[in-house]
């Protein structure tokens, strides 16, 4: 039987003690008790076995024992650099761009972006990548940035990912069609456009600095939905490379 899996951070052996939402999930959904064997994950490449110790009222005690480290690939990153979608739109984008592999999902202010919610939404958006992560047994939380422009994105994940090809979705008469992306181990920076598309000067500022445009589907797509198109589709490029092996 599979143990159940939980978000812990730093990852060290000994006794710890949950989060609150993790002691939760744990106590009222599982329903799980002391003496219960359980996982402990950081997202950024440790997993621990651990035993549940001590449970006090609404508090979760562990005793972590072994730990294991994976280490973060370097190359054939999948970064989705993606307008913000409206309401529950973005929170299912975020929870399915995690569970099919995405590494970085940055929020990009276009000039049609819909207005960002509060900080307290960027914290609801970091806790459903982890909630996406613990439910595929993903070990890595991918990384999220933003919001911020188009300009800064593209400096900040130039500078992340110096050897990235640079794509955007479109269906100008230059775009390349998505199964004319070759199969290597280069990151992919994907710019996702917003409801009411890219501008041309936002296309032309992209061209200039190397993007190349991608036709991914006959129809006009949702942000959410180019989102997954594109990490489902990457993903499956990076997986079936020879020299590329599925991410964690």
């Amino acid at each position: 039987m599979e143990r159940p899996r939980f978000f812990h951070r730093p990852l060290n052996a000994g006794s710890a003690e949950l989060e609150p939402d993790e002691a939760h999930h744990l106590l009222r959904a599982l329903k799980l008790r002391t003496g219960g064997e359980i996982e402990l994950f950081d997202g950024l490449g440790g997993l621990a076995e651990a035993v549940i110790s001590e449970i006090r009222q609404n508090r979760v005690f562990v005793e972590t024992g072994k730990i294991s480290v994976c280490n973060r690939p370097q190359t054939g990153r999948i970064i989705i650099a993606s307008s913000i979608a409206k309401g529950q739109r973005f929170d299912w984008m975020l929870s399915k761009c995690a569970e099919l592999g995405a590494d970085h999902i940055a929020a990009v202010l276009f000039e049609r972006t819909v207005k960002l919610g509060s900080t307290n939404a960027r914290n609801k958006y970091q806790k459903q990548l982890i909630a996406a992560c613990k439910q595929c047994k993903r070990l890595f939380v991918p990384e999220l940035s933003g919001p911020q422009n188009l300009r800064q994105t593209l400096d900040k994940l130039a500078c992340d990912y110096p050897d990235a090809k640079v794509l955007f979705g479109g269906f100008g008469p230059k775009a390349l069609n998505i199964t004319q992306l070759p199969v290597n181990k280069k990151d992919a920076v994907v710019f996702i456009g917003p409801e009411g598309g890219l501008t041309d000067a936002e296309k032309a500022f992209l061209i200039e600095h190397g993007a190349i445009e991608i036709k991914l589907a006959s129809n006009v797509l949702r942000v959410e939905t180019a989102a997954v198109a594109f990490t489902a589709i990457l993903e499956a490029l990076r997986v079936s490379s020879p020299r590329q092996s599925p991410s964690a």
